[in-house]
């Protein structure tokens, strides 16, 4: 049987999603920091060409969420700015060549609602609006984007690109005490648009914006929804806590 390849298995997004996806796939889950104890682990790094092939041997679909990690999106320093290039563009170019070379059929390439972050405080920005990155994260996320369309367009790779706003853990008594951000997404809202862009038909390469559901929501959800079917189980405004400055990644 086939299996579902994540990437970055070990970050902050996988870690609060895969409790979800694991009842819904086989998945095998790699990173450089996973024990090697679980047959489901593959200890690689997606900078080595043969570590990541051999991985991707019999996967159906790979869930990209690999990231350069340390530091948040708008943290600029020029060490850390070149490992994000090395990270986030040129090993998300090998996890679509691997893929390619492996025949399998679909890539989830998880980007950054901050792609869009330039378009600031319009009243809706179009769920695939063109890029305009604010800073090395986000230039590095767009350029992922490209990669993706191009294996798409060109190699016949089903592709779908995954605009996420940065989750929230309702489990996480901390987080539900203080403001929150009117885009951040419950992370069972985050593996419900992983769970479909992994099975949905994608008869061309999409973008899509994934972020939760509020009265002060100003991103689009209308491709989400056309594409994936997606439909938030949580609004943030039930939770009765007060919302934040979108744009304050510190709140």
């Amino acid at each position: 049987m086939s299996f579902v390849l994540v990437t970055g298995a070990t970050g902050e997004v996988a870690r609060g999603v895969l409790p979800y996806l694991e009842s819904q796939f086989d998945l095998h889950l790699l990173a450089p920091d996973l024990p090697g104890d679980d047959p489901r682990h593959i200890r690689a790094d997606i900078l080595d060409w043969q570590a990541l092939s051999s991985a991707m041997q019999g996967a159906r679909a790979v869930l990209h969420l690999a990231v350069a990690t340390g530091h948040s999106g708008i943290y600029e320093d020029d060490a850390f700015n070149d490992q994000r290039f090395e990270v986030n563009v040129k090993g998300t170019f090998h996890v679509f060549e691997t893929a390619c070379r492996a025949g399998v059929q679909r890539v989830v390439q998880v980007s950054s609602l901050m792609v869009v972050w330039g378009y600031g405080k319009e009243s809706l920005v179009a769920g695939d609006a063109p890029p305009k990155p604010v800073g090395n994260y986000a230039l590095t996320k767009a350029l992922s984007e490209a990669i993706a369309r191009h294996y798409a367009e060109n190699r016949g790779l089903e592709a779908i690109s995954l605009r996420i706003a940065a989750p929230l853990d309702l489990i996480d008594l901390h987080q539900r005490r203080k403001p929150i951000r009117p885009q951040q997404v419950p992370f069972v809202d985050l593996a419900q648009a992983f769970t479909k862009a992994l099975i949905v038909p994608l008869p061309k390469y999409e973008i899509v914006t994934i972020v939760g559901d509020s009265s002060k929501r100003t991103w689009d959800l209308e491709p989400a929804r056309r594409v994936l079917g997606y439909a938030p189980d949580i609004n943030l405004d039930d939770l009765g806590v007060p919302f934040a400055d979108p744009f304050d990644v510190k709140s």
